[in-house]
């Protein structure tokens, strides 16, 4: 070789081969390949000579050849430790050096077109490049291992980052602005869902920030998943089609088995939608039971599901990795230890005269491509971003530890995106969150709701003015075990979400005295609640 100094070690690895090159004691790449195979070889001195311009790329490839063709010493120890920190997952990584994250993309493969993976990765440096995925990468003189490897995406994949905007990103077009993209997030979902009254702006910025967090998550320690949950024809569908557009690697599920829920979010990961979460409250189910264990386990980093796997007559304890963004929609809600992980989303009927329902959520294609494209480029570029903010307390107000946990990585984004010109949404989303974990502290679920509503219906129709204490005691009467932990505050902050009027200050007593058979009318159009008001007077 030209340069004397440049010197080429292997090391084995199962039936491949750890080889680094190095300039003295200054590794310049690391790579684990077959060296028996061209291609691979081709790889690395490819990879080699972009770093190091003065290496001779035909001496490189004789020297792999003829590495290939001697048995691999075994290091002293065969079975070094290594730190978990450096096995990465391939869809998306985020490290103090690089920020990576693969598309999936088709390309002509023996006169057909094939599935390929491809990993874009942003240096801290500021280099970009796209490469198909390695075994490992080469950083700081160490490798870090991409694992597991996916199995090739199927041709008609989505791939969420379009192939112009790609091209644009590796030519070097500047980042787009976090601010505006977070307005353009906020905008497509306020187009088609309407939220309770006042509720509105948190709960859009609530979600936006989720988008951009399912691009980012793997800084974090653990991830909240939304539900979504309301009464039939309250627009949970609508929500998750916009959020299966925008949402990174997205997937919807309402009948997979727990086995293919595993294996897809093991070999692809991504956002899971699981529509249709009644079933997860058959407790008596094993099957059931299976996902609600992958669905509690995934929510933290490291999160896996543990079957036993056939090998041959005998069988293994095989580990799926589970942990990654993922929404639930229902009506009838969840079981409460699910529940406790999830940041709920309250959805109701839009009125008669609202437009969004009657929106085609498709007509405007090129939108929804425009914003997965800033998306994917806002996620790789601020690596180093998400990685401080997960680190940061000083952004929630007080709460207990699960409420944290949940709320962090959202109002940690909310900061960012305050910073870069998102005025007050920190503020915004502080209250929100306070809100949402009141109205989460009476009851998770809105089967209640019906019941409330039918015991103030029967006072209006008997001319009696009862207290939210009242309407408490009589449910509680009715139904002792849903209502046993509610309070008073809770039953009027449910009866508000459907524009009851607030209760009046009469000798000591709040009375509902406002509450008109028109009222309930309204209530029973909007939200398909019977509440018998054709008998009302």
């Amino acid at each position: 070789m030209d340069d004397p100094r440049l010197i080429i070690d292997v090391a084995p690895s199962g039936d491949k081969a750890i080889v680094t090159a190095r300039l003295g004691e200054q590794p310049l790449h690391v790579d684990t390949i077959d060296l028996r195979s061209a291609a691979a070889r081709k790889r690395f001195t490819k990879s080699l000579c972009s770093k190091a311009s003065a290496v001779d790329p035909e001496a490189i490839e004789a020297e792999l050849l003829a590495l290939a063709a001697k048995p691999i010493a075994p290091a002293a120890d065969a079975a070094p430790e290594i730190d978990a920190s450096r096995i990465v997952r391939p869809e998306r990584f985020i490290l103090p050096e690089v920020s990576g994250l693969t598309v999936p993309t088709v390309a002509m493969r023996d006169g057909k077109p094939a599935g390929r993976w491809m990993l874009y990765l942003r240096w801290a440096d500021g280099r970009r490049e796209a490469i198909p995925p390695p075994p490992s990468v080469g950083i700081g003189g160490r490798a870090v291992f991409i694992h597991p490897e996916p199995a090739p995406p199927a041709i008609n994949m989505p791939c969420g980052w379009s192939a112009d905007a790609r091209e644009r990103w590796l030519e070097g077009e500047p980042a787009p602005d976090p601010a505006e993209v977070f307005k353009a997030v906020c905008e497509r979902i306020a187009y088609y869902l309407d939220f309770p009254g006042d509720k509105a702006p948190g709960t859009t910025a609530t979600l936006a920030t989720w988008v951009l967090l399912t691009y980012c998550y793997p800084a974090w320690p653990a991830v909240p998943y939304l539900y979504f949950g309301g009464t039939k024809g309250s627009g949970k569908t609508t929500a998750f089609g916009v959020l299966e557009r925008m949402a990174f690697r997205a997937f919807s599920s309402s009948n997979l088995t727990a086995a293919a829920l595993f294996r897809t979010l093991h070999n692809q990961g991504g956002t899971l939608l699981f529509d249709e979460a009644e079933r997860l409250r058959q407790s008596n189910d094993p099957a059931v039971g299976e996902v609600c264990s992958m669905l509690l386990a995934g929510y933290k980093r490291g999160g896996q599901a543990t079957r036993l796997e056939p090998v041959g007559d005998a069988f293994r304890v095989t580990s799926f990795s589970v942990f990654g963004p993922k929404a639930l929609a229902c009506i009838a809600g969840l079981p409460a230890a699910l529940a406790s992980r999830c940041i709920t989303v309250l959805m109701l009927r839009a009125a008669p005269s609202s437009p969004k329902p009657r929106r085609r959520i498709d007509a405007e294609p090129g939108r929804w491509q425009s914003v997965r494209d800033d998306l994917h480029a806002l996620a790789l570029e601020h690596g180093d971003t998400w990685l401080a903010l997960a680190n940061r307390d000083d952004v929630c107000p007080p709460m207990s530890g699960r409420d944290f946990e949940l709320w962090q990585p959202l109002l940690a984004l909310a900061a960012w995106l305050e910073s870069h010109g998102a005025r007050g949404l920190l503020g915004l989303m502080q209250q929100h969150a306070m809100q949402t974990i009141e109205a989460a502290a009476d009851d998770g679920t809105f089967e209640p709701d019906a019941v409330l509503l039918n015991i103030l219906a029967d006072a209006v129709r008997a001319g009696e003015r009862l207290t939210a204490s009242d309407i408490l005691a009589t449910a509680q009467e009715r139904e002792p075990s849903t209502f046993r932990t509610w309070t008073p505050q809770g039953v009027a902050r449910r009866l508000q979400y459907y524009g009851i009027p607030p209760a009046t200050k009469v000798s000591g007593r709040r009375e509902y005295r406002d509450v008109t058979p028109e009222h309930l009318r309204q209530i029973e159009i909007a939200h398909g609640i019977d509440l018998d008001c054709d008998d009302a007077r």
